[in-house]
């Protein structure tokens, strides 16, 4: 994502963990439906960011809000995530996919080597600090998930899951 010189557009309509929240810095164009919710619960699993979230989350939301989602892996908003600048814009749940299609047709329809040329401008500054942030981010992953903390966590995290599934199976009787 960080060498590509596309447009790339992201949309968002439900629940966004992990990854699915970390890589939206990576986008041009962010869409979201109302009801969508970004977390990234890298410290409860013993983790670290990643998609390069340690970077680009502080330099476009700022450094409180960044450490809520990655420090404090607090669950956010579309609303709260497009005030603070992740998200592009929220586009109404009916319809969405086909309004954000819409957006990358009439995109496509641009002329691709002035896309091209003005998407590398706007990267000229940010890719070789991005590709450092993303190498330092998986030596940290690799780190990290040898850690018998992550180990542990993620079991806890199983072993809650399980528990939970059990729970609905025994309420549907």
């Amino acid at each position: 994502m960080i060498l590509s010189d596309k447009v790339l557009v992201a949309a968002v309509n439900g629940p966004a963990p992990g990854w699915g929240t970390s890589s939206l810095a990576l986008s041009d164009l962010v869409y979201s439906s109302p009801d969508a919710f970004f977390f990234t619960p890298f410290v409860q699993w013993g983790l670290c960011a990643e998609a390069c979230s340690s970077l680009t989350f502080a330099k476009i939301m700022g450094h409180q809000k960044a450490s809520a989602l990655i420090l404090g892996g607090e669950r956010m908003t579309a609303q709260e995530l497009e005030s603070a600048g992740l998200i592009t814009k929220i586009l109404p749940k009916e319809n969405f996919l086909q309004d954000v299609l819409s957006v990358a047709h009439r995109i496509s329809q641009l002329p691709p080597e002035t896309l091209k040329f003005n998407k590398n401008l706007m990267m000229r500054t940010s890719r070789t600090e991005l590709l450092e942030a993303n190498e330092v981010e998986l030596r940290g992953l690799r780190e990290r998930a040898r850690a018998s903390e992550c180990k542990t966590a993620i079991q806890t995290f199983a072993v809650e899951q399980e528990r939970k599934k059990q729970q609905k199976s025994r309420a549907k009787l």
